[in-house]
């Protein structure tokens, strides 16, 4: 064997090992950016799902105390001496507890930089407490309409989220 074969063998060897190296390097990134992309993609995935169960949870609650809170207000103009309900008080206590839950939502919201998302959550639930306080106004009439109004208003901002995070999840 010449030195001309060695150096030829041993460049022939050199380049495929080189090949073989950047290859594998050029597929371990590709493999592990396509990993961290699908992480990521389930990690939205999973915080767009609980961001709706926690509104819809809420949105139970505040579906609950609207049909409670809004009887007993048709029920006080007929007779002002009607005290409220110990049923809606307990709701009116879960209907509180669960604000924190679309707190957390708005939060989760803009974590993963969804701002408008977090404002429509906002927005519905400040649409809640427009209710809750319009309700607990006794000095003022409510009525039959206006609790069909707030109701409408409550499914429509309810929907218009779920849209917006439908978007989202589409884009995801």
């Amino acid at each position: 064997m010449t030195w001309i074969e060695v150096v030829d063998s041993a460049v022939k060897i050199g380049l495929g090992a080189l090949i073989a190296g950047v290859i594998a390097f050029l597929l371990s990134s590709t493999q592990h950016r396509n990993e961290l992309k699908k992480a990521k993609v389930e990690r939205e995935f999973e915080m767009l799902k609980e961001v709706a169960e926690k509104v819809e949870n809420f949105n139970h609650i505040a579906l609950r105390y609207w049909a409670l809170s809004s009887d007993w207000r048709r029920r006080l103009i007929l007779d002002s001496s009607i005290e409220k309900p110990n049923e809606l008080s307990v709701t009116q206590n879960e209907f509180f507890d669960s604000f924190k839950e679309l707190t957390k939502s708005e939060s989760l919201l803009l974590l993963f930089g969804y701002k408008d998302a977090s404002v429509q959550v906002r927005e519905y639930g400040d649409l809640i407490k427009d209710f809750y306080n319009r309700v607990k106004d006794t000095s003022k009439p409510f009525e039959i309409n206006d609790a069909t109004s707030y109701r409408e208003s409550m499914i429509n901002k309810r929907s218009e989220l779920f849209i917006l995070l439908n978007g989202i999840y589409k884009t995801i």
